[in-house]
């Protein structure tokens, strides 16, 4: 969770390019009007701003495609058209924030889906591009009015080398054996920016490289990729919960925020994800499945915390009481961290950081980057997991100790994944990896094939340590299949992948209750614990509980409910959850867990 204010001046600005291009406006099914056989071998394109996205998919009387696509296409570096122009920064951290990435990715058609190889975040080789880009599964069609050619589309994310957003887009281009016509792209959602000082969309019409060629291991690939199509998780349109209950039950679900800041929200009841369309300012997102989410601090959840409770289920639940100082080499001024644990950092209450000494009232958010803004980017920013570790090292005592107070700090959460590292390396070899783990022995076995995080940018170009607390890349699918294991106690196919113990508590299934945010409502004050914030809420028939949740910086939200839902809310406007809570409530009303 970053607290850096944006300003009201670019909210606004992204509310009115919400509003300039309604997701409302219908375009003939039958009929291309935009991007055209003829605009997409012309060198360059009239367009001033990004289009309809429904111009990158095919029209009502499209068919299959007439060629097979294999091969390596190359998208070279290239200024981005952008608006509001210039993109600022120019540079952060010495790199450039105007330039497209350029890159080259390996794609192949199957059964009318364009598969890329790589599925993970691609870097620009020349080190000078502030961008990597993700690419995901698109479409190959053919269209009566492209002259023989077949066409494609797919998605694609862009998101800074150490950040958290993401910045999804489309692109397009038609094909045939052995040529490729120019390459149309257009960036047009994102999740609240850090450096990036606004937010903006972008656009470009670019000549592009195609090497056709065989694919090495192509048909292992399509079988796995047709595995994942099988494995998706049911998904159907928000309209029918309003059809099946009353729809007034639903109208503040997204607690009045205003709709241009919200790009998806929803509901996974039995396993099935009820979805809200993905907004962007030119129309729903045609890919939604497929949208990645830069779901910032709600990584330090679905990341940082499931994977404690995985080591915990390994190596047993003392793991929570092991000492930092047992697996790093504390370089601190001070004994601050003498006593601190694997937990009290789950929990922010590792007593060190540079924020307000005042506990009465207390405020966990007390001095978080405001007055330590500094010395948070120079840790942010350095280079390498041992001066990442160096600069934590740097933070000052509070005058209290572990586990007495509550304050929120990314680098406790940073602290946490090299110490798990160290942990799994001298349980399981120095050859061991910590998201390898986690790969294998959660996400996979739950379902999620692909899921891409980042790490520390090691000098000697090393595999470096996951962040653990942002810069996962989360799609809606990701967040429902984390939160089904979660309600489902850590089981799943009828394995205990989490320690349930430990997942109880951080749950508020015991009698273990968090310490507290500083925040109330009417039903009694805020709590954080093991990384989930806990929100009271009392129901109209009189039971009282908690709700765990998950907050990420600018507005991403996920709600665990006891009655088994999970809500969730991808936006930049805010994590307030009443109105969510109140809506599962209604749906299926709270009760104690027998």
């Amino acid at each position: 969770m970053k607290t850096r204010f944006t300003s009201i001046l670019v909210l606004a600005m992204w509310a009115i390019l919400a509003c300039s291009c309604s997701s409302d406006v219908e375009i003939p099914a039958d009929l291309r009007q935009k991007l055209t056989y003829g605009e997409l071998m012309a060198p360059d394109s009239s367009d001033t701003s990004p289009i309809l996205n429904d111009f990158f998919m095919p029209v009502e009387d499209a068919a299959e495609a007439l060629h097979a696509f294999s091969g390596a296409l190359t998208i070279p570096e290239l200024g981005m058209q952008t608006e509001p122009s210039p993109l600022e920064p120019e540079f952060i951290n010495g790199k450039a924030t105007r330039l497209f990435p350029g890159v080259t990715i390996e794609f192949f058609s199957d059964q009318g889906y364009l598969v890329p190889v790589a599925r993970d975040l691609l870097e620009p080789e020349n080190g000078k591009n502030f961008w990597m880009i993700q690419f995901e599964p698109g479409r190959v069609w053919s269209e009566a009015g492209d002259k023989g050619y077949s066409r494609a589309s797919f998605p694609f994310m862009l998101t800074g080398d150490v950040e958290g957003d993401a910045y999804n887009g489309i692109a397009t281009f038609i094909y045939n054996e052995d040529s490729i016509s120019q390459l149309r792209y257009q960036v047009v959602q994102q999740s609240s920016p850090y450096f990036i000082k606004h937010f903006f969309v972008a656009w470009g019409h670019t000549p592009v490289t195609y090497q056709p060629g065989v694919v090495n291991g192509r048909d292992r690939l399509a079988g796995d990729f047709r595995q994942e199509l099988s494995n998706r998780i049911p998904r159907k349109d928000w309209s029918e919960l309003e059809a099946r209950y009353d729809p007034a039950w639903f109208t503040d679900f997204d607690s009045s925020i205003d709709p241009a800041l919200v790009t998806t929200s929803g509901l996974v009841i039995d396993g099935v994800v009820y979805a809200r369309p993905s907004r962007t300012p030119f129309g729903d997102y045609p890919y939604p499945r497929e949208m990645r989410h830069g779901v910032w601090s709600v990584t330090k959840s679905t990341l940082g915390m499931v994977a404690m409770l995985r080591m915990a289920q390994k190596y047993g639940d003392d793991i929570f009481d092991l000492k930092i100082r047992d697996y790093l080499d504390v370089s601190a001024a001070h004994d601050g961290w003498d006593e601190v644990t694997f937990g009290d950092a789950l929990n922010m209450a590792t007593g060190i950081g540079g924020g307000s000494h005042q506990v009465d009232p207390n405020s966990i958010l007390d001095g978080y980057i405001t007055g330590d803004e500094e010395s948070y980017n120079a840790w942010y920013l350095a280079p390498g997991r041992d001066r990442m570790i160096a600069e934590v090292f740097n933070m000052p005592s509070y005058p209290w100790g572990p586990g007495e107070h509550a304050r929120y700090c990314d680098r406790n959460t940073f602290t946490l994944s090299a110490a798990l590292d160290s942990l799994l390396k001298s349980r399981e070899g120095e050859n061991s990896s910590l998201w390898q783990m986690m790969t294998e022995e959660v996400y996979q076995p739950i379902g999620i094939q692909h899921m891409p995080t980042k790490f520390t940018a090691e000098p000697d170009g090393s595999e470096g340590i996951p962040f653990l607390g942002w810069a996962l890349f989360m799609t809606v699918d990701d967040i429902a299949r984390i939160s089904i294991l979660l309600q489902n106690g850590g089981r799943h196919d009828g394995k205990q992948i989490l320690s349930p113990a430990k997942l109880a508590a951080a749950l508020y299934q015991t009698d273990q209750r968090g310490l507290p945010t500083g925040a109330s409502n009417e039903f009694g004050d805020h709590s954080y614990h093991m990384s989930l914030w806990h929100t009271p809420f009392s129901t109209g028939s009189g039971f009282t509980t908690s709700i765990p949740e998950m907050h990420g910086w600018g507005g991403m939200l996920v709600c665990l409910m006891p009655n088994g839902m999970t809500g969730y809310r991808i936006g930049n406007g805010g994590t307030r959850s009443l109105e969510m809570i109140e809506a599962a409530d209604r749906i299926r009303p709270f009760a104690p867990r027998d």
